[in-house]
């Protein structure tokens, strides 16, 4: 038991991208580096991230990217940095409409040239090892756990939060704050698809078509996916946040749809119109075709009152105004998320009140760090979470270099 023969200079908690980069850097610049995982391998979240593909940075990049419950003018540009660090490890990019993905389509491309560049440094690494504990000594930290204990002048906590317990998610770096008399914000899961009982899945099930979803005052437009108990896809996923901390606090409210985000009301109205006029002897499935996903076009006549073989010519402007509506203000009642275990991000954590921005270190305890997920800054699809992890870890890395 014990490392005590070594005090390295920092010990990284939490092998991931943020950890991952933070060692690789440190090491880079003649620092004795040891990093903690509780996985068996380094990176194990990196190879789920983009469904498998790693979307890993995106060319739109800004603090309205990203939420918090703190300021986020510190946010930077890192996109182009962070690229330049990948390919450095021999990682060759695509875009796609401004998303950078491996041109392998592989996860495992990124997770791999890490573990490599980690190898190639000497970096001692240790897994299989879930942290337990942070003890403040005279010469630094003792960490601990479950199997060793590590002496070191600097910690790092980059453990992540809650999410995706399957790939190794802890309670670890909130733990530690608190320990510290830190501020934790409340969490919850984000990236996440949502449940519903609303009725209208019996007919939408299975159903992906293209729209916005709005909830509260978000919005976001892209790819709808409706299944039997509830409703996903990238809108759905970039506006979980809210709807998880609204079931948190018990006050949840219904989703509206747009099924036709293109156009705005008078625009549709003036569609339908034309269409009716174009042919008023056709039904009205038959004049909204290409509208939308033919399920959704059946459904939004069903709820404005009208018989699907309906034709055109006996349909009055009140009907019109009611097609628009519901093409454009579809309500949908949602019961929660599906939980942290299903969320790709933990939205929430360490306040960043308790936190030096520009050296990520922690204001209460000199040498204590935190980067990543475990801080209360989460993105929105798109590569905004690895960025953020790269972001963060490489002002810890500049912070630590300058001071030894």
């Amino acid at each position: 038991m014990g490392n005590n023969e070594k005090t390295y200079d920092i010990c990284i908690v939490g092998a991931g991208f943020s950890g991952l980069v933070l060692a690789i850097k440190l090491a880079r610049a003649g620092l004795l580096v040891c990093l903690l995982d509780l996985n068996r391998i380094v990176g194990r979240r990196i190879l789920s991230t983009g469904n498998g593909r790693c979307n890993f940075t995106n060319r739109r990049m800004g603090k309205e990217y990203f939420y918090s419950n703190s300021s986020l003018d510190f946010i930077e540009d890192k996109h182009d940095e962070l690229r330049g660090f990948l390919r450095e490890l021999g990682v060759i990019e695509r875009e796609l409409d401004g998303y950078y993905y491996p041109i392998t389509n592989q996860a495992k491309t990124i997770r791999d040239a890490l573990e490599n560049e980690v190898n190639a440094l000497n970096i001692d690494v240790f897994l299989d090892n879930r942290g337990t504990d942070i003890t403040k000594t005279d010469d630094g930290f003792v960490v601990t756990s479950h199997r060793d204990t590590f002496n070191c002048k600097r910690v790092c906590i980059a453990s992540g939060g809650l999410s995706a317990a399957t790939l190794g998610s802890s309670k670890f770096g909130y733990k530690m704050a608190n320990k510290f008399g830190m501020k934790v914000t409340k969490l919850a899961p984000s990236l996440v698809g949502l449940t519903s009982k609303d009725i209208c899945l019996k007919d939408l099930g299975g159903v992906r078509a293209l729209g916005a979803v709005s909830y509260r005052n978000a919005r976001c437009e892209g790819e709808i996916q409706f299944n039997k108990d509830g409703i996903s896809g990238y809108p759905i996923m970039c506006i979980s946040r809210f709807i998880g901390f609204d079931e948190l606090d018990k006050k949840l409210s219904s989703l509206s749809l747009d099924f036709v985000a293109f156009m705005s009301e008078d625009e549709l109205k003036d569609e339908i119109k034309a269409r009716f006029n174009r042919n008023s002897a056709a039904t009205i499935l038959a004049s909204l075709n290409g509208l939308t996903n033919e399920k959704v076009t059946e459904v939004v006549v069903s709820y404005s009152r009208i018989y699907p073989d309906t034709p055109v010519s006996k349909l009055d402007d009140e009907d019109i105004e009611n097609l628009v509506y519901n093409f454009k203000h579809f309500s949908m009642n949602i019961t929660g998320t599906k939980g942290f275990d299903n969320s790709q991000v933990t939205a929430g954590g360490v306040e960043l009140s308790e936190i030096d921005l520009n050296s990520m270190e922690a204001k209460k305890v000199k040498g204590l760090y935190f980067t990543g997920e475990v801080l209360d800054v989460d993105g929105i699809c798109g590569g905004y979470n690895l960025t953020w992890a790269y972001l963060s870890a490489d002002k810890a890395a500049n912070a630590i270099i300058s001071e030894v």
